[in-house]
C-alpha cells in the first residue's frame, strides 16, 4: 500500500513541475518550436527519453557518465551532434551577414552544449524530489511505526495481563481441583463406614477367604490412622469408635475362622485315632502332616491380626488363637507322651533313663516348634511355655529320681548330659547370631538342670561334712612317712606342673585310663576327697556357688589337715607333722589353681556371746545393779568382730607360709640352739661354737633325709635348706656381734664370712648343681621368711 502512494505521488509531481529551462534566443526559436510540434530531431542528434517505469517499483536512478574535459562537459565526436547547418540556405554577402550568422551559431552551439547538463540537471531534480519523497514517506513510515510500536507496546502489555490473568485462572482450577480431590480424599475415610458395615453384618460363612477382606482390613487401617491423625475433624471420635468396632469385629471374624478349622481338624485326627490302632508313623503323618495341610492358609489369616498386636484387645484375640491351638495340640499329644514315659519309666538307672527320655521329649518338641510356626509368625514365648506343658510329664518322672538320687557322680553325669547336650553357652559368639527356626531346647531343661544343680550342691555339702571336715582317720592314714616310701615314684609324676582330675575310688565309678589309685595313695584321704570333689563339680554349678563352695573346700581340708599334723606330732615328731602339713597344703595349691576360684570378701560378724555369758554369770549372783559388777559388764560383756576368712587362696597361702615359719625356725633353733643361749665370752661360748659344728654336721643329713621322704620337688628342698641355713647364719652374726672376740678362748673365733663357708659345705649348698636347681639364688643373701614366701607363692 505505501509503493502504490509513493508511485503516483512521484507521478504527479513530474507532471505538474516544469522542466525549467534557458529563455531561448530569436534563433533558437525555430528549432525549439520545431521539437516541440514532435518533429523528429536530425540525424545523429541524441534525444533524452525519459524511463518508463512499472507501476508496482520505484523510479531507479540513472547513472550518467562522469565528464572528463575541465569544465565539466564532455565532448562527444561530431556524429553524435548533428551542427545545424544555415550555409546551405544562407548566403552571407557582407560581413554584418556574418557577424550575424556567426553570432546565432555560436549561441546554437552554446546552447547545444547546454542540454546535457539541463537534461543531468532535470534528472537531479527529479532524484531530489524522489529523494525528498523517500524522506517524506521515510518520516511519515517512522511515524507510523511508531504508532505501531505503541500498539504493538500494548499489544504486550494486554497479552500479558492476558497471559497473568490465564495462569491466575489455571492455578485456581488446579487448587480447586486439588481441593476437590482433597474433599474426595477426606471424606473416603467417612464414606467408607457404610459399606463395610454392610459387610460385616452379614459376614457369612467365606468371608474371611474372599479376596477383597483383606483389602477391607487395609482400609479400616487406613480410616483408623486418618481419623486418629485428625482429632479436630467434626465426629472425629464416634467414627474412630465405630471403625474400631468394625475392626474388632472384622479380627474376631477371622478367629472364629480359625478357631471352627482346627475344631474340625482335631475332632477329624481323633476319631481316627480313636477308631484304630497305629503305629508311630501313622500317628505322626495324622499328627503332623495332616496339620501342616491346612496351616497356611491359617497362618495368613492369623498374620493379619498380629500385624494389628499393638491393640490390647487384638493381642487378646491372637491370645486365644494361640491357646485354642496349644489346647487341641495339647489334647492330642499329652496322652501319647504319657504312654511313652510310662513305658520308659521302667529303667532304674537315673542317667540312662533322663538319656532316653530327653532325647524323646526333644524330638516332640521340635516338631511342634516347627508345626507351630506353619500356623503364626510370632508368639516365640508362648510357645515355649507350652512346650514346658508338653514337657510335664518328664519333670514328674525326673524330679522324684534326681531327689532321691545319693550317688554325686550320677547327679554330675546328669547335669554334664544336660550342660553340654542341650543347653547353649553364653560364652559362644555363635549366640548372637542365634537363628529362631531353630529350638533352643536348653530353655526347656532348666527345670531338671537346676534340681540336678541344687541336689549336687546338697551331696557336695554332705561330702565336705561327712568326708572332709568330720572324717575319722585310720591308723594308717597316718603312717608318714612310710606311707610315702610306697608311693614316691607316683608321687613324682603328680608335681608335673598340671592339675589332675582326680577320681574317687569310693563311688563305684570306672576306672580311668591310668592308675589314679596309685597316684592319690600318697594323699591324706581329705584331701583326696576335696580335689575329687572340686574336680566333679567344676562347671556343673553357677560360678558363684561353686566359688563359695570351693573356699569352703579348701578351708575345711586345711582344718582336717592340721587336725592330721596335729595327730601326726604326737604320734611322730614335730618334723613329721610340719613336712606332713607342708607336702599337703602344697598340693592343695598346686590342685585349685585349674579351677579358677575367684576371690571372696571376708565376712565380718559380731560375736555377742560374750555379753549373754557375763550377763547370766552376774545374774546368777544376784547382784545384777552392783555397780562393780555393772563395771564388769561393761569391759568384758562388749561384742567381738569375728572375721571369718572365706578367700580360698589367701588362707591357704598364709597357712603355707605359718607351716613354712614354724619348720625353718624349728630346724635353725635345733642346730643352732647351744650358741643362742650362750652369753658369747668364756668357756661356755667356745663350748657353743663346738656344739654348733657338731649339730650342723650331723643335724643337715637329717634334714635332708626327712625332707627327700616327703618332697619330691628338688628345688622346694633346697630352698628349705637355705632358708634354715639362712637362719643358722642369721643366730651366729647375733653370737659374732656380741662375743668377746679379746678372750683367749675365742681367739679361733671364726668370721662370719668363714662360717658361711663352712654351712655352704655343711648345707651341701656349695655344689653348684644344687645352687643351679634352687634357682640361682645366693643362700647368704636370704631370709627364711623370704625363702618361706618363695615356696608360698610358687
Amino acid at each position: 500500500m505505501y509503493e502504490d502512494a509513493w508511485y503516483n505521488a512521484t507521478a504527479a509531481a513530474e507532471a505538474i513541475q516544469p522542466v525549467p529551462q534557458k529563455q531561448p534566443k530569436p534563433l533558437k526559436q525555430s528549432t525549439a518550436a520545431t521539437q516541440a510540434e514532435g518533429e523528429k530531431p536530425a540525424k545523429g542528434q541524441k534525444t533524452y527519453t525519459k524511463p518508463v517505469r512499472k507501476h508496482d517499483e520505484p523510479p531507479k536512478a540513472e547513472l550518467l557518465p562522469r565528464p572528463s574535459s575541465a569544465d565539466g562537459t564532455k565532448h562527444h565526436p561530431a556524429k553524435s551532434i548533428d551542427t545545424p547547418t544555415i550555409t546551405d540556405d544562407l548566403k552571407l554577402d557582407n560581413e554584418l551577414d556574418f557577424a550575424v550568422w556567426y553570432q546565432k551559431y555560436e549561441e546554437e552551439l552554446e546552447e547545444a552544449a547546454d542540454e546535457q547538463l539541463r537534461v543531468f540537471q532535470t534528472r537531479l531534480q527529479s532524484h531530489l524530489y524522489t529523494c525528498d519523497s523517500l524522506l517524506s514517506e521515510a518520516r511519515e513510515t517512522v511515524v507510523l511505526l511508531d504508532d505501531l510500536a505503541k500498539g504493538f507496546e500494548a499489544v504486550r502489555e494486554q497479552t500479558s495481563t492476558f497471559q497473568a490473568a490465564c495462569e491466575g485462572l489455571l492455578s485456581e482450577q488446579t487448587r480447586l481441583s486439588q481441593l476437590a480431590e482433597d474433599l474426595a480424599t477426606n471424606l473416603e475415610p467417612f464414606s467408607a463406614l457404610e459399606s463395610i458395615t454392610r459387610r460385616l453384618n452379614a459376614p457369612g460363612s467365606n468371608l474371611v477367604t474372599r479376596p477383597d477382606f483383606k483389602q477391607m482390613l487395609l482400609t479400616l487401617d487406613y480410616c483408623l490412622d486418618y481419623v486418629a491423625a485428625h482429632p479436630t475433624f467434626k465426629d472425629a471420635e464416634f467414627y474412630q469408635s465405630r471403625y474400631r468396632q468394625l475392626m474388632t469385629r472384622a479380627l474376631t471374624v477371622i478367629k472364629v475362622h480359625f478357631t471352627a478349622q482346627l475344631r474340625d481338624l482335631a475332632a477329624d485326627i481323633s476319631k481316627r485315632i480313636a477308631a484304630k490302632a497305629m503305629n508311630d508313623t501313622t500317628q505322626s503323618a495324622l499328627l503332623y502332616a495332616k496339620f501342616r495341610a491346612g496351616g497356611n492358609q491359617l497362618r495368613d489369616l492369623a498374620d493379619e491380626i498380629e500385624k494389628r498386636c499393638g491393640h490390647e484387645e487384638y493381642f487378646s484375640l491372637l491370645s486365644e488363637c494361640y491357646n485354642f491351638y496349644f489346647g487341641v495340640r495339647q489334647r492330642l499329644l499329652y496322652p501319647i507322651v504319657l504312654k511313652t514315659m510310662r513305658d520308659m519309666s521302667s529303667s532304674k538307672d537315673l542317667v540312662g533313663f533322663a538319656r532316653v527320655s530327653i532325647s524323646y521329649i526333644r524330638s516332640i518338641c521340635m516338631d511342634e516348634y516347627e508345626l507351630f510356626f506353619n500356623y503364626f509368625s510370632s508368639g516365640e514365648q508362648q510357645l515355649y511355655d507350652y512346650l514346658e506343658a508338653v514337657s510335664e510329664p518328664l519333670y514328674d518322672y525326673l524330679r522324684p529320681r534326681i531327689m532321691h538320687e545319693s550317688q554325686l557322680v550320677k547327679l554330675c553325669e546328669l547335669c554334664s548330659l544336660l550342660q553340654s547336650r542341650y543347653m547353649r553357652d553364653a560364652d559362644d559368639v555363635e549366640m548372637e547370631a542365634y537363628d529362631r527356626s531353630q529350638l533352643d531346647f536348653g530353655r526347656l531343661v532348666q527345670s531338671p538342670l537346676h534340681d540336678a544343680q541344687a541336689r549336687i550342691i546338697f551331696r557336695a555339702q554332705n561330702v565336705i561334712r561327712d568326708d572332709i571336715e568330720n572324717f575319722a582317720p585310720k591308723p594308717e592314714d597316718l603312717d608318714y612317712p612310710e606311707r610315702n616310701r610306697v608311693i614316691q615314684a607316683p608321687l613324682k609324676s603328680s608335681h608335673s606342673g598340671k592339675a589332675l582330675d582326680p577320681v574317687s575310688p569310693l563311688e563305684g565309678e570306672a576306672p580311668s585310663q591310668f592308675d589314679t589309685d596309685a597316684v592319690f595313695q600318697g594323699w591324706y584321704p581329705s584331701l583326696r576327697k576335696s580335689i575329687w570333689l572340686l574336680s566333679r563339680i567344676y562347671r556343673l554349678v553357677n560360678s558363684t556357688v561353686f566359688d563359695d563352695l570351693a573356699h569352703q573346700v579348701v578351708h575345711v581340708c586345711i582344718g582336717s589337715l592340721t587336725k592330721a599334723a596335729d595327730q601326726i606330732r604326737k604320734r611322730k615328731s614335730e618334723t613329721d607333722s610340719e613336712l606332713f602339713l607342708l607336702k599337703h597344703l602344697l598340693i592343695l595349691k598346686e590342685q585349685i589353681v585349674a579351677f579358677d576360684i575367684e576371690y571372696v570378701r571376708p565376712e565380718v560378724e559380731f560375736d555377742f556371746s560374750s555379753v549373754t555369758g557375763t550377763f547370766w554369770e552376774i545374774r546368777e549372783t544376784g547382784s545384777l545393779f552392783n555397780p562393780n559388777n555393772l563395771m564388769k559388764l561393761m569391759q568384758r560383756g562388749l561384742p567381738k568382730v569375728v572375721e571369718n576368712m572365706l578367700d580360698a587362696k589367701v588362707e591357704l597361702d598364709a597357712k603355707l607360709r605359718t607351716v613354712i615359719n614354724q619348720f625353718t625356725e624349728g630346724w635353725a633353733s635345733r642346730i643352732s640352739g647351744p650358741m643362742i643361749e650362750s652369753p658369747g665370752r668364756g668357756p661356755e661360748a667356745l663350748e657353743a661354737i663346738l656344739a654348733l659344728r657338731k649339730m650342723a654336721e650331723s643335724e643337715v643329713p637329717i634334714l635332708r633325709q626327712k625332707l627327700t621322704e616327703y618332697l619330691t620337688d628338688v628345688r622346694t628342698r633346697e630352698t628349705l635348706v637355705g632358708a634354715v641355713q639362712e637362719m643358722v647364719i642369721q643366730s651366729y652374726e647375733s653370737f659374732y656381734d656380741r662375743a668377746d672376740k679379746l678372750s683367749p678362748e675365742l681367739e679361733d673365733l671364726w668370721d662370719v664370712d668363714t662360717f658361711v663357708v663352712f654351712t655352704n659345705k655343711a648345707f651341701g649348698t656349695e655344689d653348684p648343681e644344687a645352687i643351679q636347681s634352687s634357682g640361682g639364688s645366693n643362700v647368704s643373701s636370704r631370709r627364711g621368711s623370704v625363702g618361706s614366701s618363695q615356696l608360698s607363692d610358687s
